[in-house]
């Protein structure tokens, strides 16, 4: 009874230790399977790397529809120009008011190249002639030919002839335009030219009407530098 009664005890305080070995194993077991789900579960998760997009080629057509004038296409001229503006008014045509010339060292025109309106910035002159004997008025036509006679004599081209549309002068800016157009107004018939030289650009813009015409020429120049610092000596002065 001995013998056996000693291997029942020596069972019975066994069995503890184990079950704890037991459990033991069980828990890491479990924590290597959270570990490993967690693991997969993540790299799951992360995005594959993206290719960035590649930029979309320029559309020819849409680069050529907002070019601006291709001044290298036109000439260049070798006539005497003469002074400053270069053309006249109309023979039978003055402007009776000094308000209607005005002449600028330096300022801004927008010409129409028969597609938009261009910025040419320099020397700019303004003139609005009018008829000075009603009876003797000259044809808008005749008015038209004159100056493109005149303007291809000087080694000039017509860039234009056409009806300022309202669409270029809304692209512009209506209160912009005002400001730079003097008497040239949308909806009306404007010439455009220009003369090309070694050194000189010179747009000529003729708005024909019998009774009252205008004409903008414009000189492409930068701008004079009038503005300048005051020396510590004319400080003292004042």
């Amino acid at each position: 009874m001995k013998p056996a009664l000693h291997y029942l005890l020596s069972a019975a305080l066994l069995a503890p230790l184990l079950t704890g070995c037991g459990s033991k194993d069980t828990a890491d077991e479990t924590a290597t399977d959270i570990t490993t789900t967690t693991t997969e579960t993540l790299t799951t998760e992360v995005p594959a790397e993206t290719t960035p997009a590649e930029t979309a080629p320029t559309d020819p057509a849409a680069t050529s529809a907002n070019a601006t004038f291709d001044l290298s296409k036109v000439p260049v001229s070798t006539a005497n120009l003469g002074r400053f503006p270069y053309v006249s008014g109309p023979k039978g045509y003055k402007f009776p008011n000094p308000s209607d010339s005005a002449y600028y060292e330096f300022d801004r025109s927008y010409v129409y190249d028969g597609k938009q309106l261009i910025p040419v910035e320099g020397k700019v002159l303004r003139r609005q002639y009018r008829v000075i004997d009603d009876n003797k008025k000259t044809s808008e036509l005749m008015q038209q030919r004159n100056y493109e006679a005149l303007i291809k004599s000087l080694g000039g081209v017509q860039v234009s002839s056409a009806e300022l549309p309202r669409e270029a002068v809304e692209k512009v800016g209506d209160d912009t335009y005002r400001k730079y157009a003097g008497n040239i107004s949308s909806g009306e018939q404007v010439d455009t030219y220009l003369i090309r030289q070694k050194d000189k650009e010179v747009w000529v813009q003729v708005q024909p009407g019998d009774t009252y015409m205008d004409v903008v020429v414009t000189e492409r120049a930068a701008m004079p530098q009038q503005v300048s610092t005051i020396p510590a000596d004319e400080l003292k002065k004042n």
